[in-house]
């Protein structure tokens, strides 16, 4: 499902949307004090990786994730990404 994070730029408050169009887009406001001037943020994608039978396919290598100690990020390695 296309969840969106944003920030309200008047209240700083941060919110997620569901958004089934990009129409719905323009139409976006702060829940909080209904202010139109807000920010789409970049989020960590949420990635499921299926086995089929419950066990690791020798064919297909795993997702690996790690967090940092303070749990406010998330390192993610996707099998067959390279960042160079």
């Amino acid at each position: 499902m296309p969840i969106h994070e944003f920030q309200c730029r008047s209240c700083d408050y941060v919110f997620e949307l569901l958004l089934m169009t990009k129409k719905e887009m323009g139409n976006v406001r702060c829940p909080k004090c209904q202010s139109p001037e807000v920010g789409k943020l970049m989020s960590a994608p949420n990635i499921s990786v299926d086995s089929g039978s419950g066990k690791a396919s020798s064919s297909r290598p795993s997702v690996q994730e790690y967090r940092c100690k303070s749990g406010s990020c998330t390192n993610i390695n996707i099998p067959g990404y390279s960042r160079d």
